[in-house]
């Protein structure tokens, strides 16, 4: 992490609002109530800029085709309304991050025709991009030290004409580390920020305070596609504490650019939204996840959310699970296991422990049926738990082996106090 990383940020939930498929900054600004009261700490906006019309892909084109970087898309509403709709979040208790898109801009972007300079060109003089499927975008070239100068003026010109509390930055790896680090130090002077980088790399942690857990999420998205194994899934988290130490990860299931979760997993969705919010780190919600809502939102044309179609006993259900998370310090910051079981490929069973604390979940994330768990140095110990599904007192037993087995249709979640584990 960087070195003055809050790590109360391990603690926060992050709400991703794509405010076009809201219908703009009014109704945004109309839902936060109720955002506030689902347990989110940070309000996450997708790109609110105008974007480019050049290459446009679909009708309305991506948000992450920035035509203006210091300028709001007007279909969205005005300048005022932003500002109001952030003076909001902040009288809400809660706080606003923008989203920052400094690896490229629209082909038609302002900085197109002002500063040709400032751009990646091909053998052939001509603007370019590292990754050619992003036909409407063309790349920076940070070889030109003016470039680095606007664009830490323009998170500048955010953060005090809109008191923006922090930045998810998009695609970050593909930016010089060095930009990173001096943006943040720049800033630092401005305000203090949260800074969310789009990326897995563990150098990133130089410049930002979390990075997305792409590592992990790949083997998940693979495990759907019937490409690998859910237990190498597990085993990846365990993997992560050698490689991540206490390094905070932002934990998801969904984004603006994979798949709905409940479009993957059916009858399991509580089963592993639970286990999403035992997992360490920060985590991210979607606007509309806890609806359980299967439509994937169209960042390319014109789309419009409906949680009325959704499940509102799924929402209740989240509310709790992330007020659990919050006032579990287990949960909140514990140190986290993943617990040996006698059906890895079906099972996931984590163990978080804080101040003599535990939490122990496991989940048939396939079907159900006795599942052993081995809690490794603890044994011979009777644990007296509360079930969370349940709603009741759980009492079980870990024998002199470290074994303890349940009986596990969809998932367990227990809570504890023990001493001297």
């Amino acid at each position: 992490m960087a070195l003055n990383t809050s790590k109360d940020l391990e603690k926060i939930v992050i709400y991703e609002v794509f405010a076009r498929a809201y219908g703009g900054f009014s109704k945004v600004e109309a839902d936060l109530e109720r955002i506030k009261n689902l347990g989110v700490d940070y309000v996450w906006f997708m790109p609110v800029h105008p974007t480019g019309i050049e290459n446009r892909k679909g009708t309305l084109g991506s948000p992450y085709a920035i035509r203006d970087y210091r300028s709001i898309d007007p279909s969205l509403g005005s300048e005022d309304e932003f500002r109001h709709l952030i003076s909001s979040i902040h009288n809400l208790g809660m706080k606003a991050m923008m989203d920052v898109v400094f690896n490229h801009m629209a082909t038609d972007s302002v900085l197109v025709t002002k500063h040709p300079e400032w751009f990646m060109r091909d053998g052939n003089g001509k603007p370019t991009r590292k990754i050619a499927d992003w036909s409407d975008i063309i790349d920076f070239d940070f070889s030109n030290p003016a470039l680095s100068e606007y664009l830490i003026d323009t998170l500048k010109f955010w953060v005090k004409n809109y008191d923006i509390d922090g930045f998810r930055c998009d695609v970050a790896g593909l930016v010089p580390i060095g930009f990173w680090n001096r943006a943040r130090s720049e800033l630092e002077n401005v305000k203090n920020l949260v800074w969310l980088s789009e990326s897995k790399d563990p150098y990133l942690y130089q410049a930002f305070d979390i990075t997305y857990d792409y590592d992990s999420y790949d083997i998940l998205k693979a495990y759907f596609a019937g490409q690998n194994s859910l237990s190498n899934y597990a085993s990846n988290f365990e993997y992560q504490k050698q490689i991540f130490d206490d390094h905070i990860k932002l934990r998801f299931l969904e984004n603006h650019d994979q798949e709905r979760i409940a479009k993957y997993v059916g009858g399991k969705l509580r089963a592993w939204t639970t286990l999403l919010m035992v997992q360490k780190g920060a985590i991210l919600l979607y606007n509309g996840q806890e609806f359980a809502l299967k439509d994937r939102l169209d960042i390319f044309n014109e789309f419009h959310l409906d949680f009325s179609k959704g499940d509102k006993e799924f929402e209740d259900f989240m509310r709790n699970l992330i007020k659990l998370r919050k006032n579990t310090p287990a949960l909140s910051y514990g140190k986290m296991d993943v617990l040996k079981n006698s059906d890895p490929q079906s099972v996931i069973s984590i163990l978080r422990r804080a101040e003599n604390s535990l939490v122990l979940y496991v989940g048939n994330l396939i079907s159900g049926g006795k599942v052993q768990v081995n809690f490794g140095n603890l044994n011979n110990v009777y644990i007296h738990a509360f079930d969370h599904l349940k709603g009741e007192p759980i009492t079980f037993y870990i024998d002199r082996k470290s074994v303890a087995t349940f009986d596990i249709e969809d998932y367990l979640l227990l809570s504890s106090y023990k001493a001297g584990i």
